[in-house]
């Protein structure tokens, strides 16, 4: 009888043993199983945060949109509320004209303004309408007017005479155009980009008016991508009448725009990053 009860602790035992084990495999299954998905759906969450969340560009990197100048140029820094020019009271027309677009921007819902007026703060001459009549060239934005729907001080100022250069109507109403609305693309896809545009200027150049306005002969623009996780810059030169092949034929390097300007564009960048990004004319990313 003894030795029946201690048989029976033993198998008692055994299988208390057994349902541990059987407890603790369940437990360790159930725990992987759901264990993975949570983990998926948390780093989906973070990634998503870290893609749409936009650190202050002056924090990170510092002030990407004002290029600065390797030449001496006359030149008024004029800043408004969506872009800033720098003048040049002997052109006539900016040197540049930067600015940062977002992709919020790009939704604003404002009409155009079509007013185009003197700009109050230039200091000296500055067109008028009477300077562009009948001269054969348009007033071609340099900061477009579908680039600062998303504030109504914005929009007015981008009718400034300072924000305007003589543009072959070809030319602007054409492949500057297709770029122009390129770049609202690159701002949707990107969260934000940061633009530097202007006229390239040589010598010899025409005039038009009584305020002899400067006629460029070629037209430059870059775009940065500042807050990828690999930063991309890319660069366009156009000559000022009608071009009609593909947007990639007229994209070169920044350090080309940076040679045939004399303009040293997103200096704040760590130098390693510009100097990578700048030496590139690949079209990889921008879609073209």
């Amino acid at each position: 009888m003894a030795k029946r009860k201690k048989k029976n602790r033993q198998n008692n035992r055994l299988r208390f043993i057994f349902l541990a084990i059987a407890i603790s495999l369940v437990s360790i299954f159930v725990y992987e199983h759901f264990r993975s998905p949570i983990l998926h759906a948390a780093n989906n969450v973070k990634y998503e945060t870290e893609e749409i969340m936009l650190p202050e560009k002056e924090e990170t990197f510092g002030d990407l949109e004002i290029p600065e100048s390797t030449t001496k140029r006359p030149e008024q820094i004029i800043t408004h509320a969506g872009y800033t020019v720098s003048y040049n009271p002997e052109w006539r027309i900016p040197n540049w004209v930067s600015y940062e677009l977002t992709r919020d921007e790009t939704e604003g819902k404002l009409d155009r303004s079509d007013k185009f007026v003197i700009d109050p703060k230039v200091k000296g001459v500055c067109p008028s309408n009477e300077d562009y009549k009948r001269s054969g060239y348009d007033r071609g934005h340099m900061a477009p007017a579908a680039d600062m729907k998303w504030n109504s001080t914005a929009m007015k100022e981008c009718f400034y005479y300072s924000n305007m250069c003589p543009q072959k109507h070809s030319l602007n109403a054409g492949r500057w155009k297709t770029l122009e609305e390129k770049v609202r693309d690159w701002a949707q896809q990107d969260s934000a980009i940061v633009i530097v545009c202007g006229p390239i200027v040589d010598k010899g150049y025409n005039t038009i008016g009584n305020a002899r306005v400067a006629v460029p002969q070629r037209f430059f623009k870059v775009i940065l991508a500042p807050f990828l996780k690999k930063p991309r810059a890319i660069g366009f030169i156009m000559k000022n009448e009608k071009e009609e092949l593909p947007l990639s034929s007229y994209a070169v390097s920044v350090d080309r725009v940076e040679k045939i300007t004399g303009l040293d564009f997103f200096s704040a960048l760590p130098d390693d990053v510009e100097n990578s990004i700048e030496s590139s004319n690949s079209t990889y990313g921008w879609n073209l």
